[in-house]
């Protein structure tokens, strides 16, 4: 009688994170038995897991935690869905003997200062940059800034922090709210600052998948809406890219040797370029997926989910990455105004009735605080649509958006006496 092992997945997810979910349905659905482990009492999102609770994400005491659950129940692969859990699954992947990337390569990717010296090193076009300290600047530490620029935190993910200054005073105030929003959001935070040159031109993403080295694009995505700041709260994504084949072939070129000179080998790849008349600049490169529900767009061009695919490419095995020809596009339904207490959401009805739209997915409930970028997060919703073209797409969206209504209250400044 032969017993058919089962394959057993590791994810290694941050409390709260909004890509744990889509992991563990793939999971379900390639029938695999999956563990999860989370700094937080109960990290067991759903029926049928099994959870593994560790202090923190950073301590070397994860990493014991997790090989003593392995000599119990060997794992197949290991994957960290969000920035701040690629490197512990890169030390597990080490430890246990695992498909991964290194310590340190994991590390330069997942640091933007760190990933810009890196590249630039090597003749790849990213953004002019420094490191500033955000405690510690001298008056003339600022000096040498070339105008406009853009700042942002080291590690920070979903354009969060990120502020273009066009002069030294809208520098200075962009560097305080860095600052601050790194003080309320970061366990024991690094209070530097990144400071690069801004770089114009249309924004692409890029969605990839690394074998042994081996860099396939699974998908580029158009950014319709102009990122030109002073925020840069993404709004669209909408696929197949309609950039022309040679530019995406010189991208997918471009991030294949980055990602060889960071020292990444396996796994996902997610990257923003910005293209203009001097060519690509990579603007970021991550060893993680896409974030929040965008993954659902590979659906339509692969026939699988991208985190199906990823935790294939995870396990040891051949993921099927081909593509087909339907557009497909996303809103991320932005914060409206200056944001509030969440009363209701109207008009769902409608936009989900605009033709091409798939669905319309609200998140956010009544009572819920929704804070405008670059300090807010997460999105109040997602709407997404599938059409023959990606211009279809686009108006699609767009026509759904304008069906959408989010009432908000104001949040009103409360002040305690003692009297």
């Amino acid at each position: 009688m032969y017993v058919l092992s089962v394959l057993r997945l590791l994810l290694i997810a941050p409390e709260n994170s909004y890509r744990t979910a889509a992991y563990c349905g793939a999971v379900q659905r390639l029938g695999f038995e999956c563990f999860i482990a989370s700094a937080t009492r109960y990290p067991i999102p759903s029926a049928g897991l099994t959870g593994i609770a560790l202090e923190s994400l950073c301590t070397p005491d994860a990493v014991s935690v997790i090989a003593t659950q392995h000599k119990r129940t060997p794992f197949d692969g290991v994957i960290g869905t969000d920035d701040t859990s690629v490197e512990l699954a890169a030390e597990v992947a080490e430890r246990l003997g695992l498909r991964g990337n290194t310590v340190d390569s994991v590390r330069a990717a997942t640091r933007k200062d760190l990933s810009r010296k890196i590249l630039s090193r090597c003749g790849i076009a990213v953004p002019g940059h420094r490191l500033v300290e955000l405690k510690n600047r001298t008056p003339n530490s600022l000096d040498e800034v070339a105008y406009p620029c853009v700042c942002k935190p080291t590690r920070l993910s979903a354009s969060r922090g990120v502020i273009r200054a066009d002069n030294p005073a809208e520098l200075e105030y962009a560097l305080e709210r860095i600052e601050k929003l790194l003080m309320a959001e970061v366990r024991d935070p690094e209070l530097v600052a990144l400071i690069e040159d801004y770089i114009h031109g249309q924004e692409i993403a890029v969605e990839g998948l690394l074998d042994d080295g081996e860099l396939t694009l699974l998908a580029v995505f158009d950014k319709p809406n102009p990122l030109n700041g002073p925020y840069f709260e993404e709004t669209m994504y909408v696929t197949p890219s309609r950039q022309n084949k040679s530019i995406l072939s010189a991208v997918q070129n471009q991030l294949a040797i980055a990602c060889r000179e960071l020292g990444l080998r396996w796994g996902p790849i997610h990257a923003e370029c910005r293209l203009n008349e001097s060519g690509s600049w990579i603007i970021e490169i991550a060893c993680r997926t896409i974030g929040g529900r965008c993954g659902q767009l590979l659906e339509s061009s692969t026939g699988r989910t991208l985190e199906e695919i990823i935790i294939t490419n995870a396990v040891g095995q051949k993921a099927d990455c081909r593509l087909d020809v339907e557009a497909a596009g996303v809103m991320m339904i932005p914060v409206p105004g200056r944001g509030g207490v969440v009363r209701r959401v109207e008009g769902i009805g409608e936009a989900a009735r605009i033709p091409l739209v798939s669905s319309v997915e609200i998140d956010v409930r009544p009572g819920q605080m929704l804070v405008p970028w670059p300090e807010g997060c997460p999105y109040p919703g997602f709407i997404f649509a599938n059409g023959e073209d990606p211009e279809s797409v686009e108006n699609a969206l767009n026509a759904a958006h304008q069906q959408l209504d989010i009432i908000l209250a104001p949040v009103l400044p409360l002040q305690v006496t003692n009297d």
